[in-house]
Parts: C-alpha cells; sequence; structure tokens
C-alpha cells in the first residue's frame, strides 16, 4: 500500500522523501484545489520531479478543478509542459481535461480526484472504462462501503487517512462561491464553514468537523486492497508533513505482530499534529462527537494570553506547565470577539520569565486577553533545510545546460485545440422565442397538480431521493407524456439497488428522460434506451467535458448552479447552446452533508453568527436554511436565485433550454403563477438574489 504525501512547498517536497513518502503531490500551477499554496513554478516543478527520481519517489500532479472553457488553453499549455516531465499521475476533477489527457497525452496516466465524488462501485468502473487507473473516493465513506467498493475494482483506490474534513461531500460544496463568488470547485474556498454560525438558538462553529486520523485502521485498508493511503495537507507547513508521513510510514511498514508497538509509537508523533481534534468520520460508524460548536477550531494547544499589544510586538504571558517556544515555532492567535485567526513562524522573541515578547505586523488586531496557541513544534533545522533545497537546484542546473532546461516548450498544436463537435452552421437560423423550452423541476408529486402538463414546450423533471421515491409509482401507473425524471448527487453504495429497482419500474412505463448528477449513475442505465442529461452537479463548464459526456450518451447539458453568465455564454459558442439548460429560479443546495444530523441542526435559519462587517467584507449577512434529504443535511439560501432578467442575453448566444426549479418549495398554484409570470415578462421576482451570474466566480 503506498503512502502519498501533500505538498504545497519545496520545504513539504523535500521533507516528505525525509520522513518516507512512497508518492507526493503537488498542484499544477493556478489550476489545482489548492491554489493559495505556497507558489510553485513549472520550473520548480521539472526540478523537484528530478528530485524524485533520484529517491525512486512518484509525483502526482493535481489539475483538480474545474476548468473555465476559455481557461483550457492555458491548461493545456501547462498540461504539455508538465506531461513532458513524465509525471507519474495528472489528478483530475473536469472531465473534459481528463478527455484531453487520454486524447493527446496518452502515456501519463489518470488518477480520478476526490471532487469528483465517487462514493459508491459504479462511479470507479465507469472512471476505469474512460481510463483512470485510480480513483481518490470521498471522504465520508465507512468502512463497509470501501471493502464492497474495492473488492475486485478495475482502478486502484485510494483513501484518505489523515488531515482535514470539509462538513459538505467532496466536490459538491457552493458554500465559500455562493458567498462571495470563490469556488471550492476552483481551489478558491475561503472556508466559511470554519466561521461561527447561528441557528435557532444554538451558536458556535456548527459546520466545522474535527480532523480525520485512520492511524488505528491502517491494517483494515491493508487488508481490503486499498492501493494508496494519502495524507491532506497541502496548505500545511512542512513539519507538519514530516510528521504525519514518518507516523503512517511506521503504521505501513509494521507487521501484524508489530502493529501495536508501531501504534503507540506514531501516535506519539500524531500528538504533535496540533490542528483539530480528530475523528474516524463514518469509517467505524458514525462519530457522534465530530463536530464540537463550542470549541475554537484548528487552533493548536493554549500556550498562554496576550498581555499587552504595541510597537509591532505581542507580549504573551505563558500559562502555568505550558511548553516554551523556540525559532522555528508555528503560533496561532485567536481574537474570539471577531472570529478571527492568523498564524505565522516565530522568528525571533525575547523572554523574561513567562513572558514572551514577540514581534508580529497585524499584532493590531488582536487584544489583551486573547489567547495563543502553539501549533506546530520546529522538528528540524530550517537552515540545513534551506541547504539541501539550495543543493538540489545546484545539482540540477549542473546536470541540465540551460539549452536543456529550455527544451520543454508547450507546442502549438495543443495550444490552438478548439472542439469542432458542436461546430455551428453559418446558415443556421436565428433562435426565436417558440424554439424555448422550459424545464420545470420539482421534488414534491403533488405539484403535478398544479403544473400545466400539456403547456407547449414544457418539460417536467421529477427529482428523485430517497424520501420520494414512493411517490414515483404515479408516474408508474398513470404516465406523463414526456415526464422525465432527475437522480440526487449522492445514492449510497447500498442505495443502488433501491434506486435500479426503481428505474426498472418507471423506464418500462415511459419515463425515458432522465438526468444524472454523479459519473456513478451511468451505469444504471446499462442496455436502457433513454435520453440521458447532465445535472447541474456533473458538471459541464466546457466544452471538451460536453464532448466527453455526449460520447457516453449525454444530450442536454445543465449549467452549474455556480457558474457565470461569461463562461457559459462562451462555452455556447462553438454551436453548444442549443444543449445547454440555464435554470434561472430556484433554491440551490450549497452544501450537502452526510457528516450532520438532525440532532446537530433545526430546521430554523442559519445566519453567520459574527457581523461581515466585522471581517472588513462589503456584504450583506447571508441566511440559509437546513433541509434533510435522504438522510443528509442541506443547506438552501433563505432567498432564492432568479436571473429572468438574463433570458435575453442568454438566448442571443445561443441557448433554447431554460429552468425553473420548485424543489424545497410547497406546491402552490398562486406561487406557480407568480414564478411564471416572472419568467414570460423577463423580470426578476423581489427578495432574490443572483449568485454569481453578474459579478463573475473565480
Amino acid at each position: 500500500m503506498e503512502l502519498l504525501a501533500p505538498v504545497g512547498s519545496k520545504e513539504a517536497f523535500v521533507t516528505a522523501i525525509r520522513a518516507g513518502a512512497d508518492a507526493v503531490y503537488i498542484g499544477v500551477p493556478a489550476y489545482n484545489a489548492r491554489v493559495a499554496a505556497s507558489n510553485i513554478s513549472l520550473f520548480d516543478l521539472r526540478v523537484l520531479l528530478d528530485h524524485a527520481r533520484e529517491k525512486n519517489v512518484r509525483v502526482y500532479l493535481a489539475l483538480n478543478t474545474l476548468i473555465k472553457h476559455e481557461e483550457i488553453n492555458d491548461v493545456v499549455k501547462n498540461i504539455t509542459y508538465a506531461a513532458g516531465l513524465s509525471p507519474d499521475a495528472f489528478i483530475v476533477q473536469d472531465l473534459g481535461v481528463a478527455g484531453i489527457i487520454r486524447k493527446y497525452f496518452p502515456g501519463v496516466p489518470l488518477h480520478a480526484s476526490t471532487q469528483m465524488a465517487v462514493h459508491n462501485r459504479m462511479g470507479v468502473d465507469f472512471l476505469a472504462g474512460l481510463g483512470f487507473e485510480r480513483v481518490i473516493v470521498a471522504r465520508e465513506l465507512s468502512f463497509s462501503e470501501l471493502k464492497i467498493i474495492a473488492n475486485g475494482a478495475p482502478a486502484g483506490i485510494e483513501v484518505f487517512c489523515h488531515g482535514a474534513l470539509c462538513f459538505s461531500l467532496s466536490g459538491m460544496c457552493l458554500f465559500s462561491s455562493f458567498i462571495g463568488g470563490l469556488s471550492g470547485n476552483r481551489g478558491r474556498c475561503t472556508q466559511p464553514c470554519r466561521r461561527l454560525w447561528q441557528n435557532g438558538q444554538k451558536n458556535g462553529y456548527l459546520f466545522s468537523p474535527r480532523d480525520l486520523e485512520l492511524a488505528k485502521n491502517i491494517n483494515k485498508l491493508k487488508n481490503i486492497g486499498i492501493a494508496a493511503v494519502k495524507i491532506e495537507g497541502r496548505m500545511r507547513s512542512s513539519e507538519y508533513v514530516y510528521k504525519t508521513v514518518k507516523a503512517y510510514r511506521m503504521l505501513i511498514d509494521a507487521s501484524e505482530s508489530d502493529f501495536a508497538s508501531a501504534l503507540s509509537e506514531a501516535e506519539k508523533i500524531l500528538s504533535g499534529d496540533t490542528a483539530r481534534e480528530k475523528t474516524t468520520c463514518l469509517f467505524s460508524g458514525r462519530d457522534n462527537d465530530m463536530f464540537r460548536p463550542k470549541e475554537a477550531q484548528c487552533l493548536g494547544n493554549v500556550i498562554g494570553r496576550i498581555t499587552d499589544v504595541s510597537n509591532g510586538n505581542i507580549t504573551v504571558e505563558l500559562d502555568a506547565g505550558a511548553d516554551g517556544i523556540s525559532a522555528g515555532d508555528r503560533l496561532r492567535l485567536s481574537n474570539p470577539a471577531t472570529d478571527d485567526t492568523v498564524a505565522f513562524k516565530v522568528k525571533e522573541f525575547l523572554q523574561e520569565g513567562a513572558k514572551l515578547v514577540i514581534p508580529f505586523g497585524r499584532a493590531g488586531d488582536f487584544a489583551r486577553g486573547n489567547p495563543v496557541f502553539k501549533t506546530v513544534d520546529n522538528v528540524f533545522d530550517q537552515k540545513n533545510l534551506e541547504k539541501d533545497i539550495d543543493a538540489i537546484y545546484a545539482g540540477f542546473t549542473s546536470r541540465h545546460p540551460k539549452k536543456e532546461r529550455d527544451r520543454i516548450q508547450p507546442s502549438q498544436t495543443y495550444t490552438a485545440l478548439i472542439s469542432n463537435k458542436w461546430k455551428l452552421s453559418k446558415s443556421a437560423p436565428p433562435l426565436d422565442a417558440s424554439a424555448e423550452q422550459l424545464w420545470i423541476r420539482f421534488d414534491d408529486i403533488s405539484w403535478l397538480d398544479v403544473l400545466p402538463a400539456a403547456r407547449r414546450n414544457t418539460r417536467l423533471v421529477y427529482y428523485l431521493t430517497r424520501d420520494n421515491l414512493h411517490a414515483a409509482e404515479r408516474l408508474i401507473y398513470n404516465p406523463v407524456p414526456g415526464m422525465a425524471a432527475e437522480l440526487p448527487p449522492f445514492i449510497g453504495q447500498r442505495e443502488l439497488p433501491l434506486y435500479q429497482q426503481c428505474l426498472d419500474k418507471m423506464i418500462p412505463a415511459g419515463v425515458s428522460r432522465w438526468v444524472l448528477n454523479n459519473v456513478s449513475q451511468f451505469g444504471l442505465f446499462k442496455g436502457a434506451e433513454c435520453e440521458l442529461s447532465a445535472g447541474q452537479f456533473l458538471y459541464t463548464w466546457n466544452a471538451y467535458t460536453a464532448a466527453l459526456l455526449s460520447d457516453n450518451g449525454i444530450k442536454y447539458f445543465t449549467a452549474s448552479w455556480e457558474d457565470d453568465f461569461l463562461n457559459i455564454r462562451k462555452m455556447s459558442g462553438p454551436g453548444l447552446g442549443k444543449f445547454i439548460v440555464v435554470y434561472l429560479y430556484g433554491y440551490p443546495p450549497v452544501a450537502r452533508s452526510r457528516l450532520l444530523t438532525k440532532e446537530m441542526l433545526s430546521c430554523e435559519p442559519v445566519r453567520e453568527h459574527v457581523l461581515a462587517s466585522s471581517r472588513g467584507e462589503n456584504r450583506p449577512q447571508l441566511s440559509f436554511t437546513p433541509v434533510f434529504e435522504s438522510e443528509l443535511a442541506l443547506l438552501i439560501p433563505a432567498k432564492p436565485v432568479n436571473i429572468f432578467t438574463g433570458r435575453r442575453k442568454f438566448r442571443e448566444s445561443g441557448i433554447s433550454n431554460f429552468g425553473i426549479d420548485l424543489c424545497f418549495t410547497r406546491p402552490s398554484r398562486k406561487t406557480w403563477e407568480a414564478v411564471l409570470g416572472s419568467y414570460e415578462s423577463g423580470e426578476n421576482a423581489a427578495e432574490t438574489v443572483k449568485f454569481n451570474f453578474k459579478r463573475g466566480i473565480k
């Protein structure tokens, strides 16, 4: 079983190898899920890959974000350069990028990112069919689910064993994007889940889970054939990387008879990981102590409190019995009044007894009485580490003359890639209003008593969940012509037979149009004659993704809730527009969690507990409503997204399929008539938001 370490800096790269990692994963500049990690250039990648080969360590390049249509050429330039370095794999989220790599760079293996949200065996099977050699499964899986998925799998299974957890399912979180246009699916998450929130009478860190640690379960993972265990932490320090890799190296190498003693030693090392407290998540069943809302998160061990802030310094009085500090340690300051925290490395300080005077430029953000935490001990000599890095670069430049170093250049063959699959005929007539089709999605079967089933150019879409599958019998025994059904983004391994049985009844009854929201769902339609569409969570952000999905039976492509007008328009350019569906109204789930329960959240509104103004952000305080779908907790905005005013612009871009989403809304003729009236007039309803339509998404 391979041990895979995170690398967000040159220091982390070297220390991961020192500590015994079999492989490391590192982000491709600008297009990875941790774009805020220390900057590593394409040239740095070349030097570090060269060093890794000397040490017999594999290197996987993370290209694990969704890619806008206009970014494809730049991405392919980076891929061309990186592929010339012969990395051991690309870790990919965007299916369009996967298709390009498979076609033009077949020599580099593909690994599916956890952002693809693979949570059952059908997802693994589908991706293996696309050429993926490894699948990094979702973090929210139990051991029994992993055992089923891994048994005879056609691709290697990779599992996170240590590090931060998201409260939302991997790849399904729009929380950061909704709040400020910074998308977690594009590596720019601002972590709103780590902030203080209020839900009814409860307040605290309601959405901030403890960190994952599966040290005790390494043998179980080995025994079921897991190909690799992975440590999360490309934003973490090199000290963190060193300690965690060293501990898991011991555990993987230990024999059955020596495992207990190895675990004891490894746990001592991991106790120095002073991030959040640890949990096994859902691995061994639900951990009811996974969330501790009243405790500050990811702060480390308390060493004392600030007694003075002046002249760019903070004075800290150590608690009785607290460890002291050394140059190279990392500290974290916390201001509970504003929910602000900041971590920094101590370079110098003065100590007088129990008092420490530490230079710190942002001292003005903190006040007397604020707690101070130690997050990382300096476990090795930083100067020696820097010398090693300098030696690595010097050795590379001596072995590779400048001419040779500059040899790898992106080929113009790839930088000019344009998808011709959707080429629009110049003789095509202009789009008129009569060509429009309105998709109406709903999750309560009673909407059928309200909606106009026979309305011209209308497609009704019943959104299926485990909670409302029984109501689908109405469609089986009383078919509605042209009716479509949509599958949810998450169908657990043990729920697959239930959905398959339902499909096997609905399809013969005439429900032959289906909307898919996860790669795993293709497997439910083997041999069935159905029209398939990609939903908002089977992400289509560029024409290359659409082309790959089309090759696998998809006809229509639903724009993501978080996408913006400019990208949708550019994606429509090659003629794809007539197959794109844009929902103009609805309550998009900004998070979908398997970790939160009804006991943890009431169905009252959730609001940020600390006012936005205290963070210096120019935005209104937002409110969300928790709802529960098949035992999953969803957060939906209190105000619906509404962009009816954008319909004309979309029509000018060649788009003729629009949607109104009535999910999470009680069936009401009055509500329907009001929404439809706004749609037809092209005016937005009152008390609505535009999400990223106008402001754009980063």
